[in-house]
């Protein structure tokens, strides 16, 4: 197996076990140094037990569903639909691995927005099929 179709591999169980609670399993994809962050509040997370309690305490009944997957060697890309009680978004999320373990994960939650004036001429507005924004 070549490293990219084991980096898919992992990757793959992550948001398996992630999306199942399967917490145990989660954690063992993990290198015990990972890191987490989050770019849009500046937040940081480094540490496998302290990443997990992050995605155990995360509030509300919540789904992920990965709609794409991009995966280089070791590293991998990725968007997912997110729901959270009434509210939907969009999740891109980059990985990277060493040795079959995730080491960082960077999470992006982009916010819809009207796009500006003046290009209403060039444009349809529609509710996408794989990212999904009602």
């Amino acid at each position: 197996m070549d490293e990219t179709q084991r980096t898919r591999g992992v990757v793959s169980q992550y948001f398996a076990t992630m999306a199942g609670r399967e917490w145990d399993a989660f954690g063992e994809l993990l290198s015990a140094d990972v890191v987490y962050e989050l770019p849009q509040t500046r937040e940081r997370i480094v540490g496998r037990a302290k990443y997990l309690r992050f995605n155990r305490e995360y509030p509300g009944d919540w789904t992920a569903t990965v709609t794409r997957l991009i995966v280089d060697g070791t590293s991998a890309a990725g968007s997912m639909n997110f729901t959270v009680g009434d509210e939907e978004m969009v999740g891109l999320v980059y990985l990277e691995l060493d040795d079959g373990l995730i080491t960082r994960i960077t999470d992006f939650w982009p916010e819809p927005y009207d796009p500006p004036a003046g290009r209403e001429h060039l444009v349809e507005r529609v509710v996408s099929g794989t990212d999904r924004i009602s």
